[in-house]
């Protein structure tokens, strides 16, 4: 394809935008992505709300008349400091492999700083190297490997007696507590953070001295019977100054996605693949991946 001409292009806020362009914009910028993401009006909007979307820091580029593409911006303040997502890029298949991208995401850098945040993130599959090569260029770089998992059915069984044993002492306590820990991943994807999850279940696990040294966050889905029917493992994470330290993070997994009884859908939500230790864990308890991202982040002061 022939080079982006910046003067063709014109790029505006997604605020300035009609709610038909934002969804035509959305649905053109992920045609032939590698799942179906196309959206209506209503889903959008949903969207929109539920994930933070700022529509004053979202930028979108036309080519004329015509949506070319987009990247849509998320922020949120978190203890005073203020962080921003990029929560979806997508470029019109007929402006794709000109460059257009690089000069969106150069444009949503620059309104991630206006917005005063210190911190920007994204997450994007791994094998998507156009993608995170246009990050790059707006300075972005890659800090963890994330995987989202999937085990169906029941987890009886599964699991040798050391890998689904929980010999330490199990407590319970809401995420925004758990973020308090001295050794919590900071460094997280945008939805499974603390932040995003306030009424999650927060899993702690005690040494015998009364000393926490392992933690693990979940959201559980239940039918209108009562019956448990979904678990997601959202964070999971053991003091990585303990000896015992794998020990401790295999029994945070094995509470978390108990009890193995439990016929349901067990899930992992971009999780840190940092650990060794709980890729291990996953693998033999029969879990299956279904995707791989990385994430990435940038500095927008100092």
């Amino acid at each position: 394809m022939e080079p982006l001409e910046a003067n063709s292009i014109e790029i505006r806020r997604l605020a300035d935008c009609t709610f038909r362009q934002a969804v035509e914009l959305w649905n053109l910028g992920f045609s032939g992505y590698y799942s179906d993401m196309s959206v209506t009006l209503e889903q959008f909007v949903t969207r929109l709300g539920r994930e933070s979307i700022r529509p004053d820091l979202s930028v979108a580029a036309f080519a004329g008349e015509e949506p070319a593409g987009f990247v849509l911006v998320a922020k949120k303040t978190v203890d005073g400091v203020g962080i921003v997502w990029n929560g979806g890029t997508g470029v019109s298949p007929s402006q794709r492999g000109k460059g257009l991208a690089k000069l969106l995401m150069r444009e949503a850098v620059e309104a991630m700083r206006e917005s005063g945040a210190s911190t920007g993130l994204l997450e994007v599959v791994q094998k998507n190297a156009g993608a995170i090569a246009a990050y790059e260029s707006a300075g972005f770089r890659i800090r963890d490997g994330l995987i989202g998992a999937k085990r169906s059915g029941t987890l009886a069984g599964a699991l040798s007696a050391d890998l689904a044993a929980a010999p330490y002492p199990i407590g319970r306590a809401k995420p925004k507590h758990i973020a308090k820990l001295p050794f919590f991943r900071k460094e997280t994807a945008w939805s499974p953070a603390w932040f995003n999850n306030p009424d999650a279940d927060g899993i702690i696990l005690f040494d015998q001295n009364g000393a926490v040294g392992a933690y693990a966050i979940v959201r559980r889905t239940y039918a209108d019977s009562g019956k448990l029917t979904g678990i997601t493992l959202l964070q999971c994470s053991a003091d990585p100054a303990r000896a015992d330290r794998k020990e401790l993070l295999h029994a945070a997994l094995a509470a978390a996605f108990g009890p193995f009884e439990e016929d349901c859908v067990r899930l992992t939500d971009n999780v840190s693949m940092a650990d060794d230790a709980l890729v291990e864990w996953l693998d033999k308890a029969g879990f299956e991946t279904v995707y791989t991202q990385y994430l990435m982040t940038v500095e927008l002061k100092g």
